[in-house]
């Protein structure tokens, strides 16, 4: 949803920090807006009473949102929770490859908003870029290969070049990715745009409180009510790995060369999907801004992005999604 451009001036302590944002949710195209972070919301609850050690692993060598300073600071609070409930979370910019990952050993490895590189070709009559993964064919056989063996992994997605650059890892795992803008007018809570903006629930069917990550729960306290998922892309694999079900009729809208887009319609999208692979488990979601601390300023109105919005329970996801992919629960 969001790749962080620059901060512009900021002091944390009075929740002023102004940041470039290339943000596309909201219109159709791109454009920048500013936005502070959140550093007044502090969610409330139990954390688990047994010592665990779990180790998660970030990842910021191949030019992930946390790449930069100021993308840690924009999931201030995503941090803080994991910090709360016991794990110890480390940053890593090396090579993820097996002999790294066996060192290390992570119980979960975090990718969160991985852009394709772009190479540009030029020559005397036209110029063109060539779009390539970050990962390495050795790396992605070693995430893998992690994985099956019993590692965790949670990967967020987004548009196509800014956020796919992660779909030879998708590719490994089974995970068909639409890296274009889902939408769906019927559930669409704001005005205008290609984009979904969603309040997800279990009336609404947007919300499978049947998957192993909520039935699974240690406490039924942070199992989310609502959750909030902002502008998309879509994946799908197995119908029992859906967490957060597009509606049916889910428009995916992939931008071409001119101002037109070629759209796909499925009844079978979702926005966040979870699923075991060997003895490990794997949770992808293509909403990059859905547990970050961020309030857009857009039209004089403060937009909460995302695991702050009051009508929402993003940090109740949050902390079932991550206790299940270490197998707390």
């Amino acid at each position: 949803m969001i790749n962080l451009i620059q901060i512009a001036v900021g002091n944390l302590r009075n929740s002023v920090f102004i940041i470039g944002i290339l943000f596309s949710s909201l219109v159709i195209g791109q454009r920048t807006v500013e936005a502070e972070i959140d550093t007044s919301f502090n969610y409330e609850f139990t954390p688990v009473n047994f010592e665990h050690n779990k180790v998660i692993l970030v990842d910021m060598g191949h030019n992930t949102i946390y790449s930069s300073p100021s993308g840690r600071i924009t999931s201030r609070e995503m941090f803080r929770i994991l910090d709360q409930d016991g794990f110890d979370v480390q940053f890593t910019q090396s090579q993820l490859d097996s002999a790294y990952l066996q060192s290390v050993r992570p119980d979960l490895l975090l990718l969160h908003g991985m852009p394709n590189d772009a190479i540009k070709l030029a020559n005397d009559e036209r110029t063109e870029y060539l779009y390539i993964s970050p990962l390495r064919t050795e790396e992605v056989e070693s995430i893998a290969k992690y994985v099956f063996n019993g590692g965790g992994l949670l990967v967020f997605l987004s548009h196509f070049p800014g956020g796919s650059g992660a779909l030879p890892l998708m590719e490994a795992f089974g995970v068909k990715f639409r890296d274009g803008y889902s939408n769906q007018v019927d559930y669409h809570t704001s005005d205008g745009g290609i984009c979904g903006h969603f309040l997800m629930d279990e009336k609404n069917r947007m919300l499978n409180k049947r998957h192993p990550v909520f039935t699974s729960s240690l406490d039924s306290t942070t199992l989310p009510k609502k959750v909030r998922f902002y502008c998309g892309a879509a994946v799908f694999r197995n119908p029992a790995d859906v967490i957060l079900p597009f509606p049916q009729g889910t428009i995916n809208s992939t931008p071409t060369d001119g101002i037109d887009f070629i759209e796909e319609t499925s009844s079978s999208y979702a926005g966040m999907i979870g699923f075991d692979y060997g003895k490990g488990r794997v949770v992808v979601c293509t909403d990059q801004g859905i547990f970050r601390s961020l309030d857009l300023l857009i039209k004089g109105e403060r937009v909460a992005v995302t695991i702050h919005d009051p009508k929402a329970d993003n940090a109740g996801l949050l902390i079932n999604v991550i206790r299940w992919l270490t197998k707390l629960q």
